[in-house]
């Protein structure tokens, strides 16, 4: 049966797009510990631009690339969710554990439903879904506990680069109402990849380890790049153009189920009680921003 309603389409593409997600704070945290993470990530970015090249050209909207409208906007979104928070993220995580990386994350539902609020005023933060993102926190602060509450500077800076995402997407929402997600997503991989590289260059000094990094680690590179970076970015803007902010990011935040089961499958990091019930309690949360109590009119996106 065709699915008419955007509302579920949009669920349906951020629900896949968090089983692929949760590999991303695994991945990181492993790399991070080889070579250089910031060099790591601007790598990962660059290889995913030019697949995101391929797609603009093969769906003809190459055109859009030069809609000045959105340009602000593209770059608003290339500053506060590729440059800016993959240097404080990609650091962090080489200071912290697998599951510290992923359970830190979900700090991003926090800081959606406090900025969205503060400086947007098209979404309507309803009280299922603020009482969604409380228990969301609940299951965060449950986890960090861990029968003891103890941040290290690569916690803090995790944190810190993940308060920037809500601006990133707040502005990714405005441009896509002007052109197409493999538009916003091409542009911002190929300046936010080479800003990080460069940025890499000068300040991890790794000019001499860019060859043997690309050479030693490409399946890692690979992975991040083409899965996470490209695959599940695709997945999730095709769900951000459909549903609220603030109902596509609680959603998001489920990935960690995800994460800790591969942290656990791939670099034996166990779980711990307080981690579990944690992410019983964000589950939980989860389920109240995305059901639905009454059918929604159907939407239909500007651009496919």
């Amino acid at each position: 049966m065709r699915i008419k309603n955007q509302e579920t389409i949009g669920e349906l593409f951020i629900f896949s797009q968090v089983a692929i997600y949760g590999l991303y704070p695994v991945v990181i945290n492993y790399s991070s510990k080889l070579m250089p993470p910031v060099l790591f990530a601007g790598l990962s970015i660059l290889l995913a631009s030019v697949f995101f090249f391929f797609a603009v050209v093969f769906q003809k909207n190459f055109k859009h690339i030069f809609r000045w409208e959105a340009l602000k906007y593209i770059l608003l979104v290339t500053l506060f969710i590729v440059v800016v928070p993959s240097i404080f993220i990609f650091t962090g995580t080489s200071m912290t554990s697998g599951v510290n990386t992923t359970i830190l994350f979900q700090t991003e539902v926090i800081f959606t439903f406090l900025f969205v609020g503060i400086f947007s005023k098209s979404e309507k933060i309803t009280a299922r879904r603020l009482i969604g993102a409380g228990i969301v926190l609940l299951g965060t602060a449950t986890i960090l506990y861990n029968g003891t509450f103890d941040l290290n500077l690569g916690d803090i800076l995790i944190i810190i680069g993940v308060a920037f995402y809500p601006f990133g997407n707040m502005a990714a929402k405005k441009a896509l109402k002007l052109v197409p997600p493999t538009v916003i997503l091409f542009v911002r991989s190929v300046l936010g990849g080479l800003t990080l590289v460069c940025f890499s260059l000068i300040f991890e000094n790794s000019s001499s380890l860019v060859l043997p990094s690309v050479r030693d680690y490409f399946p890692l590179i690979l992975l991040n790049g083409i899965v996470i970076m490209f695959f599940s970015k695709i997945l999730w803007y095709q769900g951000l153009k459909r549903i609220d902010l603030t109902k596509a990011v609680p959603i998001d935040m489920s990935f960690p189920a995800f994460s800790l089961l591969f942290l656990f499958l791939f670099v034996g990091e166990v779980p711990t009680l307080y981690q579990w019930a944690g992410l019983i309690l964000t589950l939980v949360g989860v389920g109240f921003v995305a059901y639905k109590v009454q059918q929604k009119k159907d939407i239909t996106p500007p651009f496919e």
